[in-house]
């Protein structure tokens, strides 16, 4: 993939010559904290150098944009460029984000991000699919790559983590940039793992309406005291915050708040009937089925492949217990 090396030192002249910048490959790595890019700098001028080649494509730099700023601030720093081959922007796109994965102390976030964009980047470029006719365009250093599995198996596979865990972080993914187009500071506190929010909050947000967008930024930016949480917090707090956005889900809360009142109140309580019962069964069900799955959601980074066995068996024991049960009515 890679091409040639082309080195320039000091000249300003030559800088403007190496490559350009555009905005799209400027941006589409969630930026780096302050901390780290005072390190990056002290880094750069203790060694005098800028030993990591910055990447560049037809022209546009791809990966080096940070430490192109310190060369901006400190001509007399030496770098060089590295010029690779993609099949197209999309190509180019996730090997970004590839490299990021492997060269970031990442928060798990970021990581899920880093991961769901890989795969949306897959799935556009060239090749990317199964059945894509433009897959023998596609090229790394030992030939064309043609797709046979399907995407997010190909990817799971490569980074050794479970099909659910790719299709997950794409859904997390569409969230943040769906954060990103209204609050930049909301979702790079996100992405920071400084957010009181669920990876499952996130993923809804894509298809929230922009009040309630609004109301997650506001809980995001300005979230609620360690006393404030006390207050607002009720019977069946556990169960997913995102599973109370809507109508049905908080009618389902109540009912659940109702039912548990009457336990602790008998003077209330009405007839219990066969409904009740069964509403009470139906309940209980949806409320673990939904844990188990924010659950996992939560911790995507454990459900790989090499876990999976692991993680199903548990689930299998619970299951036992269920038909356990069942049987024995």
């Amino acid at each position: 993939m890679e091409n040639s090396h082309k080195e320039y030192n000091t000249s300003s002249e030559k800088m403007q010559v190496a490559f350009r910048i555009e905005p799209e490959f400027q941006n589409k790595i969630p930026p780096i904290s302050e901390d780290e890019f005072r390190q990056l700098r002290e880094n750069i001028l203790t060694a005098g150098e800028v030993y990591e080649p910055l990447v560049v494509w037809d022209g546009m730099l791809v990966d080096g944009h940070n430490r192109w700023k310190v060369i901006q601030e400190f001509p007399e720093v030496k770098w060089r460029t590295r010029e690779m081959d993609f099949a197209d922007k999309w190509a180019a796109f996730e090997w970004m984000y590839k490299n990021q994965l492997g060269r970031r102390n990442l928060t798990d976030e970021q990581r899920t991000y880093m991961i769901g964009k890989m795969y949306e980047a897959r799935k556009k470029s060239v090749g990317g699919q199964v059945g894509n006719n433009n897959a023998s365009k596609r090229k790394d250093q030992n030939g064309p790559i043609v797709t046979r599995n399907r995407t997010y198996e190909q990817l799971a596979d490569e980074l050794s983590v479970g099909d659910t865990t790719i299709k997950r972080a794409e859904k997390f993914t569409k969230g943040v940039d769906a954060l990103r187009e209204v609050s930049p500071e909301a979702a790079d506190k996100v992405l920071n793992g400084k957010a009181d929010i669920t990876k499952a909050e996130v993923q809804a947000i894509g298809k929230m309406e922009s009040e309630e967008v609004q109301e997650t930024i506001k809980k995001i930016l300005n979230p609620p005291t360690d006393e404030e949480k006390r207050k607002q917090r009720k019977v069946g707090a556990k169960i997913s915050r995102v599973s109370t956005e809507t109508d049905e889900d908080r009618e389902r809360m109540a009912r659940i708040e109702a039912i548990v009142k009457d336990m602790y109140d008998p003077t209330t309580a009405p007839e219990f009937t066969i409904d009740l019962l069964i509403e009470d069964i139906e309940l209980n069900g949806q409320t673990y089925v939904e844990l188990l799955d924010n659950t996992l959601n939560d911790r995507s980074n454990l459900v790989t492949n090499k876990n999976k066995p692991a993680i199903l068996a548990a689930i299998n024991k619970v299951v036992d217990g269920i038909l356990k049960v069942r049987d024995s009515i």
